[in-house]
């Protein structure tokens, strides 16, 4: 399976530093493409409030992982008609604006995946990065579980959730 960049909402750069999972997501999909608003949530706000993970995000993008996109006029104004349409924040709509070309995006707000569904765009959520990466190959089974525990950890997912993913994992032939 070939691997592709996602844009990705800040939750995701939030649960992959807190797990220290860039590593592991890198070996599921070739990186995260991030709109400005969910920068400035993730890192620039972030460091404000003194938050100890900003230093991880950062080095994801420095090592090109992370892709910092800036949205031309017409995403921008179709990212401000989701915000206003669809009560979602900028930093979710701006995911949207770019999932809308991508056909798919990195979102764990209920509310926005529910909204790119609508809108024809597959909401991937940060759990469900380890069934892409053993689907493609980029990790065996049993680190594919060990990254969904660590990212169920710092997500707080409930057990149902990950004991379906791990399911999933344990019976999905590549």
């Amino acid at each position: 399976m070939e691997q592709e960049e996602f844009p990705g909402d800040a939750s995701t750069l939030i649960y992959l530093a807190k797990a220290d999972a860039f590593a592991d997501a890198r070996s599921c999909i070739d990186g995260i493409l991030v709109p400005p608003s969910v920068w400035r949530e993730a890192v620039e706000d972030a460091e404000r409030l003194s938050y100890p993970d900003v230093p991880r995000i950062r080095q994801a993008a420095e090592e090109g992982f992370l892709t910092r996109i800036d949205l031309e006029d017409a995403a921008q104004a179709l990212a401000g008609t989701i915000a206003t349409e669809h009560r979602l924040g900028v930093g979710e709509s701006e995911v949207l604006a770019l999932g809308r070309d991508a056909g798919r995006a990195l979102l764990d707000d209920g509310r926005a995946a529910r909204v790119a569904s609508a809108l024809g765009i597959v909401p991937v959520s940060t759990l469900f990065l380890p069934v892409l990466g053993f689907r493609g190959g980029g990790l065996d089974r049993v680190a594919a579980v060990g990254f969904l525990r660590r990212l169920a950890i710092v997500t707080g997912a409930r057990a149902d959730t990950v004991y379906e993913i791990e399911k999933f994992i344990e019976e999905v032939t590549r």
